[in-house]
């Protein structure tokens, strides 16, 4: 007869959301009312004795949560309305929620896309790949690249609320930096070889006109960032991950 459990196992929790969950707790007090500007990232640093990095990642996941809102060129404010329901903890996105949701969202935004991308659009995609291969292109301006190439196709459809979807991926994106860096660090030849391969394989398939062929090249591209051997090291195996490996499974790759 098995003894009944006593203890519930320890999970380590990280730093960035030790950080969220404290300045969530002075928005939810009043301690910081809404509309409020947030004290900057240097100070935030100074005050949480933890590292920008970190502090970035937090701001992040509050945003996220509808806590906070970043006014470009003016910085973090707490957001006006409240959310009456937070996410928190583990139920925020984790980075591969965040894979198999660009795997459907984008894959099928390329096959929209085809249907109506004309000979300027690709133009501007082929620059932006371009850009992204260069060799003296600094890492924040390959990333921007990066995110313009996916917000250029979605634009493409004439659908104002996909081209908000992509963005809103994006934004999740960069609550994963090292995951995303870890797709950067096999040499800047390999690098470019992949983003160059990756994105002519939907602009191709765009130019051609055909949506299967466009959806496929933006699933392809989608598993790439994830990484197999990343997948099968997951323990346990959640079912975001099963539903992923499966997909490496499909012909066609």
């Amino acid at each position: 007869m098995r003894r009944k459990r006593l203890f519930r196992p320890v999970v380590q929790k990280p730093r960035y959301r030790i950080v969220a969950e404290q300045i969530a707790s002075l928005i939810q007090s009043g301690q910081l009312p809404p509309g409020s500007k947030m004290l900057t990232d240097r100070e935030l640093v100074e005050q949480l004795g933890v590292s920008r990095a970190t502090v970035r990642e937090a701001l992040i996941a509050l945003e996220i949560q509808g806590l906070v809102e970043t006014r470009y060129g003016s910085g973090s404010y707490v957001a006006e309305t409240l959310p009456e329901y937070v996410i928190e903890g583990e139920a925020l996105p984790q980075f591969f929620d965040l894979v198999e949701a660009r795997f459907h969202v984008e894959s099928a935004i390329a096959a929209l896309a085809a249907k109506s991308c004309d000979a300027q659009t690709t133009q501007a995609l082929r620059a932006l790949i371009a850009r992204m291969v260069d060799e003296n292109t600094p890492f924040d301006q390959l990333e921007e690249a990066d995110r313009e190439f996916h917000l250029t196709i979605a634009r493409s459809t004439g659908n104002t609320v996909l081209v908000q979807m992509v963005a809103d991926l994006w934004k999740l994106r960069l609550r994963y930096p090292v995951e995303t860096r870890r797709n950067n660090m096999f040499g800047p030849e390999n690098n470019r070889s992949y983003y160059e391969r990756e994105h002519m394989r939907i602009v191709e398939a765009l130019e051609a006109g055909d949506p299967q062929a466009a959806e496929r090249a933006m699933q392809v591209h989608c598993l790439q960032f994830a990484q197999q051997g990343r997948l099968f090291a997951v323990q346990p195996r959640t079912l975001t991950v099963s539903r992923l490996l499966e997909e490496y499974e499909t012909p066609g790759d």
